[in-house]
């Protein structure tokens, strides 16, 4: 079958004829057809050899990419019941070890061992390819209001859980508002990407108070959410004057020079999510830094992957704003390409 491939450790992806051996479906198993793949920053980083902790699967010198699926089942095995032929489904991204408890009830975005495999990105074939089949537990059913919307659950998912994180973590203490609710508030969203426009609908959906930051003014696209969806954008190249004191601050960004200026507008008993991920940069955490999380009860959370869950709980959150929010969801897809341009789509990306 021909599939967009890799080389963990060497630049480049290549569209191309292969073999992946795949046995006839039974039991529980389900033969997907591919419709549209997702591009993302871990992509980019496969593909320009810088992530480390890429690996094809045991037996093979590639390794196919693509882990933000969305197909339509082609064939389902005669133990299924929850998927019939012409149904849309997305793929969980991240298997389980197997042998930790988590693993075993479905939590493997907690895994203890660190054996996990990852579709598309560590010991496992991604989606980039004709066709896949996969096991019926690994795949949610998407709603047929959202068609080919869906692509976004898997970024939304990994917001989900951090979201979900959160409110787990506060109930520490006494949280909510007067009138039960948390609109009184405060959350400060470093970065504007499509995770960071994620952050903000999730809090904005239930009801708190939303600030975005970027070093720069918001771009059409930013414009035109920020102005829909009912949050503040700040662009902060010239200080915080504008950023309100916060319950919540989230970094999407990866750079502590984003977040740890910030720290000091973060209130009592506050939060501090570490969502976004890169290598190289340095910078000082004080000793005045560590005091206020003590004394502030500051609660820092780093979150990663999802589960079937968080994957569902997308989908139901992306139903509600495609119909409250007309096409917003479809300007966050910035460019739809064939699957031989996803090499110069993925380093055009890079060079951005």
């Amino acid at each position: 079958m021909k599939a967009v491939i890799v080389k963990p450790g060497e630049k480049g992806a290549t569209f191309s004829n292969v073999e992946i051996k795949e046995d006839q479906i039974k039991g529980e198993e389900v033969k997907i057809k591919t419709l549209r793949v997702g591009i993302c920053g871990t992509d980019r980083g496969i593909v320009n050899g810088k992530l480390d902790f890429a690996r094809p699967p045991p037996g093979y010198n590639f390794l196919v990419l693509g882990h933000e699926g969305l197909g339509r089942v082609e064939e389902v095995g005669d133990k299924v019941t929850s998927l019939k032929e012409g149904d849309l489904v997305v793929p969980v991204v991240r298997r389980g070890c197997g042998k930790c408890l988590n693993c075993k009830i479905g939590r493997q975005d907690f895994c203890e061992t660190g054996e996990f495999v990852e579709a598309g990105i560590r010991g496992m074939h991604g989606f980039m390819r004709e066709e896949f089949v996969d096991d019926a537990k690994y795949l949610v059913k998407v709603p047929r209001d959202l068609g080919e919307l869906a692509v976004l659950a898997e970024p939304l998912s990994n917001v989900m859980k951090a979201f979900d994180e959160l409110i787990f973590v506060q109930k520490r203490s006494v949280w909510h508002c007067e009138d039960s609710s948390y609109g009184c508030r405060n959350v400060t969203i470093i970065g504007s990407g499509p995770i960071a426009q994620f952050f903000a609908m999730t809090f904005e959906a239930n009801r708190f108070n939303v600030t975005m930051l970027n070093r720069r003014d918001p771009n059409e696209i930013e414009e035109k959410i920020s102005r829909t969806v009912g949050f503040k954008f700040v662009n902060i190249s010239n200080g915080l004057d504008e950023v309100p004191e916060s319950d919540v601050i989230v970094d999407t960004s990866g750079y502590p020079s984003a977040f740890i200026p910030l720290i000091k507008k973060l209130k009592r008993n506050g939060a501090l999510i570490l969502f976004g991920t890169v290598g190289g940069e340095k910078s000082e955490i004080t000793s005045d830094m560590i005091t206020k999380f003590v004394e502030y009860n500051i609660a820092v959370i780093g979150s990663v992957n999802a589960s079937k869950l968080n994957f569902e709980e997308g989908l139901s959150y992306l139903s509600l704003w495609k119909a409250r929010y007309g096409d917003v969801l479809k300007s966050m897809i910035t460019k739809v390409v064939k699957p031989e341009e996803t090499h110069s789509a993925v380093l055009e990306k890079a060079k951005g």
